[in-house]
């Protein structure tokens, strides 16, 4: 083979259609590749499996000038031997939860994994054939014990469970209980997840607690893990499933003009990790893709996220829907994050002085979890 034409062996789409592998052969070495195809930002990771030629005591300038991929040597690689190359009916992937890490099977084998911090740290991913921390793999170690075997068998048991027949309906249920449970039966429900993985929906509510006030609330995000999380959030388990929410004060004495943009504000934002790797949280910000047809003194271009559940569990927050207590099939708990409106000034003097600064005032003003199409500008 050519080493400058590098034949694909493999490729596979993650279950969310947001990410693919590829295991690739140039003649010398076999890599396992990871690319985003909604993030231009997200840099493409890369990972050595095999040299497919005798391992050489070092590797050469040439190689380098060529642009090929680094070649393992005789002293990182655990056989120097050439290994065979790969077929197609010999691999198999199995995909994280979040959907930006693989594992990669050769005849059952698990032989490479590549992780959701491959590119930190100098750490590209792990193989079975590495011998020693090398420039672009790190040793595996034993394929089926240990923590990466068992976060793999972690994977395969997630995906099986998702596949089971009626999962979608039980977790449907769980959550739309649950709500009902704290806000009243939902006045009305939408499919979000148009027709693919992961299934997804979005309930509307009118709570007699709070009079006046509309909610909406994702279904299903909390079924599966956020990516990424685990690379900022040290407790990022408890953190890792959500459900978005959006609750809105009702004009009085006008027409509810809520359904014609709050349910496509959360439809556009439903599978936003999972299409681009970037995870929610409490205080992150994001662009308002739809206007507020009410709004009257503000333009509402951005959204600042607030995390009640935590703030309820934590026992810092009263006069507020008491969405927390969900736990999920994870035996983890949900996070209901609520969608805070905010104008561009305001997310600009947010990014000034930080996130405590902000609710502070926030606070002050009197606001409170929902939003008012009539507010005005917070004073900072």
């Amino acid at each position: 083979m050519n080493p400058i034409t590098p034949k694909v062996l493999y490729q596979e789409a993650n279950p969310y259609g947001s990410f693919t592998a590829f295991l690739e052969d140039d003649g010398r070495t076999i890599y396992l590749y990871l690319q985003s195809h909604n993030n231009p930002e997200w840099p493409m990771k890369t990972l050595w499996v095999r040299n497919t030629i005798d391992a050489p005591d070092q590797r050469t300038e040439e190689d380098f000038d060529l642009g090929l991929a680094p070649i393992l040597t005789k002293s990182e690689v655990t056989d120097p031997k050439a290994q065979s190359t790969l077929t197609e009916d010999q691999i198999h992937f199995i995909w994280s939860e979040e959907g930006d890490a693989v594992a990669l099977f050769v005849d059952e084998e698990l032989q490479a994994y590549l992780p959701s911090w491959s590119g930190i740290k100098g750490i590209h991913g792990y193989s079975k054939f590495a011998k020693e921390e090398a420039p672009t793999a790190s040793p595996l170690g034993d394929p089926d014990h240990g923590v990466i075997a068992e976060r793999v068998k972690g994977n395969r048991k997630f995906w099986e469970s998702v596949a089971e027949k009626n999962h979608w309906k039980n977790a449907q249920s769980l959550r739309l209980e649950f709500l009902e449970s704290k806000l009243g039966k939902h006045q009305t429900y939408w499919s979000a997840d148009g027709g693919k993985y992961p299934s997804l929906g979005i309930a509307s509510f009118l709570p007699k607690e709070f009079p006046g006030i509309k909610i909406f609330s994702t279904i299903g995000m909390s079924v599966q893990n956020q990516p990424s999380i685990e690379l900022y959030h040290k407790e990022y388990e408890n953190f890792s499933r959500i459900e978005l929410v959006f609750a809105i004060q009702l004009l009085k004495d006008a027409p509810d003009k809520s359904e014609t943009w709050i349910q496509h504000v959360l439809g556009e934002m439903v599978k936003f990790p999972w299409n681009t790797g970037i995870w929610f949280g409490h205080s992150h910000t994001i662009q308002n893709p739809r206007k507020d047809p009410d709004q009257l003194y503000l333009d509402f271009n951005w959204f600042v996220l607030r995390n009640l559940t935590d703030e309820l569990d934590k026992g810092i927050v009263d006069g507020v829907p008491e969405l927390n207590g969900l736990i999920t099939e994870n035996g983890k708990r949900a996070n209901f994050l609520f969608l805070t409106p905010i104008s561009t000034e305001e997310r600009i003097c947010f990014m000034r002085e930080g996130s405590q600064k902000f609710w502070e005032t926030w606070k002050q003003e009197g606001y409170s979890f929902f939003h008012d199409s009539e507010r005005r500008m917070l004073e900072f």
